[in-house]
């Protein structure tokens, strides 16, 4: 069977997300500039469409002051976009982690015939984050909570400032049950397109970290400063459970 990778479908959603924040990107610009009583900048949205760039008022909170958050607080418009790029990034992100998973699996049972394989891969749950963490310990080995990146990008004035990587990630998580469920995110505050923006270039690094070095432990048997202090998590918390 020649299956994509799953970082190879993750690639392509990725793409399509960052096409919807550039289009968001140009509204926004549109939306501050009728705000601030000025031209919107032509250049800048031309620079955007044909270079595939994004403005500072995606990428940085502090490109907007504090009476434009709160006018832009009642700009639905905006918030709802922020809302469906933050859903589309963890629908990404829960793909890819089921189809990295049977990547792996598939790996480790090549031996096995393929259609034995994946019939097996549809006796497994992936409803929920939780089901999902679950597999890949009870069948991989792999502790997801426990894979931290090396650095974390926090802005002061978004509620998203995730102290560790997998509290990042079940923010996300609740942010998008609230958005599928209630319309619109409860504990986490969409009020500008940065608010969508951190949570979309958190999860892009996650899995492109996860990825690379992941595959280079299973694909060829090698290790990395990363893998290095995930082993050192894994071991803590097997430690903390025979201890209890």
């Amino acid at each position: 069977m020649n299956i994509p990778k799953a970082i190879e479908r993750f690639n392509k959603l990725d793409e399509g997300i960052l096409q919807t924040i550039r289009s968001a990107d140009v509204y926004a610009l549109h939306i501050i500039a009728n705000l601030r009583g000025q031209e919107v900048d032509k250049n800048l949205i031309k620079t955007i469409i044909t270079s595939n760039k994004i403005s500072l008022l995606t990428l940085f909170s502090c490109a907007y002051n504090d009476q434009e958050r709160k006018l832009l607080e009642k700009h639905t418009q905006l918030r709802n976009i922020g809302s469906q790029i933050l859903l589309a990034t963890y629908t990404a992100f829960e793909l890819y982690l089921i189809e990295k998973f049977k990547e792996y699996y598939r790996h480790f049972h090549k031996s096995v015939k393929s259609n034995v394989v994946e019939a097996s891969l549809e006796e497994f749950s992936y409803r929920s984050l939780e089901d999902i963490k679950k597999i890949y310990k009870n069948i991989l080995g792999i502790y997801l909570a426990q894979f931290e990146m090396d650095e974390i990008f926090i802005d002061d004035k978004s509620s998203f400032r995730p102290s560790i990587t997998w509290k990042g990630i079940k923010m996300i998580e609740k942010a998008r049950h609230d958005i599928a469920h209630k319309g619109e995110c409860i504990e986490y505050k969409i009020t500008i397109i940065p608010d969508a923006w951190y949570p979309f270039d958190f999860i892009r690094r996650w899995v492109a970290l996860f990825d690379a070095n992941f595959d280079m432990m299973i694909y060829k048997g090698g290790s990395t400063i990363l893998f290095k202090s995930y082993n050192k998590r894994v071991k803590e918390v097997e430690t903390s459970k025979k201890k209890h």
